[in-house]
């Protein structure tokens, strides 16, 4: 199955450590840091294979045959900082 996020999402890669245990919770300063492995047409500034630092909350998870896809759109704000 080939993904390609809609125009405006980013797709991520979480690393092992924290991908089991990604707080959802209401705490706004939970930080993820996630490698990008895909992104929609409209964003320039974010790159398949770069580094990010984002927030937790903003984080989008999908379940689908027994896997795990994490999204975050851009427009949310929750992408803090590319990491290079």
């Amino acid at each position: 199955m080939k993904i390609k996020p809609l125009k405006e999402y980013i797709q991520l890669k979480l690393e092992e450590a924290s991908a089991g245990i990604l707080d959802t919770s209401s705490r706004e300063s939970a930080v993820e840091f996630a490698e990008v492995i895909a992104v929609g047409d409209g964003i320039e500034e974010i790159k398949k294979g770069d580094f990010l630092f984002v927030k937790s909350w903003a984080i989008d998870i999908i379940n689908h045959k027994d896997k795990k896809y994490y999204f975050v759109n851009i427009n949310t704000k929750g992408a803090l900082a590319v990491v290079k």
